[in-house]
């Protein structure tokens, strides 16, 4: 069986952090982390249910996200078995901001990404008015694509996407991985 049918899904630690596969029980975690006040307006909500389906769902890659034993967030991947090795972080969420677990948890996804699965590249679309996040993954060294013109509808309303990206040259020249 070709390894991109079936992504390995090991415990990943580094940076402090433990990623570990979501199971059921924690999508009512998973649903409270997208709904809290600081990611609310910035993450897509789905149910219980949706989370659930991820789970199974070929490609799809759900982690929930530990400090010291304890869930402070989540991280969704999909396309973990491109055939172009592009694996697409659909959505990172904590519920602790500033205490460096964003930049802990986007490096380990990172690490999952170019070490384990051996991919090329690691993409992601960030709201242009989220600027934390925004700033984040410049700092870590993704490169904005382009704009993806309101290609997202929240509420009434549609809002543009930047599409950004790391390459898997450019995640070997990071320091500190």
């Amino acid at each position: 069986m070709d390894p991109r049918e079936a992504p390995p899904r090991p415990v990943i630690t580094g940076h402090g952090l433990t990623l570990r596969p979501t199971t059921p029980a924690d999508c009512a975690f998973v649903v409270a982390v997208e709904r809290h006040p600081d990611n609310a307006a910035h993450v897509e909500h789905w149910s219980e249910r949706q989370h659930r389906r991820s789970l199974e769902r070929p490609g799809s890659v759900h982690w929930i996200i530990e400090s010291r034993g304890h869930a402070v967030g989540y991280a969704l991947l999909e396309d973990a078995d491109d055939p172009n090795e592009s694996l697409l972080l659909r959505r990172i969420a904590l519920f602790s901001k500033g205490r460096g677990h964003g930049r802990a948890g986007v490096l380990l996804v990172a690490r999952y990404c170019f070490d384990v699965l051996g991919f090329h590249r690691l993409w992601l679309n960030v709201a242009r008015d989220n600027r934390r996040a925004y700033n984040l993954y410049r700092r870590i060294g993704f490169v904005e694509e382009g704009i993806a013109r309101e290609s997202v509808k929240k509420g009434e309303r549609f809002v543009s996407m930047c599409v950004m990206s790391l390459l898997e040259p450019e995640y070997r020249a990071l320091p500190r991985r």
